[in-house]
């Protein structure tokens, strides 16, 4: 996650839904920045991430399996404020 950090999500995710903004947690797998990217050089983090299908297919009276279908990517992401709230 740029940070050092990092994230492993299992299973198919949440289906894409307009309900959830831009904003929004992740509902079933994200990541929280501890702290701002201003130190680094160049002032913004470099996020990877990786996706691994295991694609089922069915389809004219035949099926099989593709296992392993990656995706990958990375891109600079400036995280500019980190906030604590403290309680009690």
């Amino acid at each position: 996650m740029g940070e050092g950090g990092e994230v492993v999500c299992g299973g198919p995710g949440t289906p894409y839904s307009d309900a959830y903004t831009p904003k929004a947690s992740s509902p079933d797998c994200g990541y929280t920045y501890r702290r701002a990217s201003l130190s680094v050089p160049g002032g913004a983090y470099t996020v990877a991430v990786r996706v691994i299908w295991d694609v089922e297919w069915h389809g004219a009276g035949q099926s099989g399996v593709v296992p392993g279908l990656t995706m990958t990517a990375e891109r600079r992401l400036v995280v500019d404020e980190v906030q604590a709230v403290v309680t009690h």
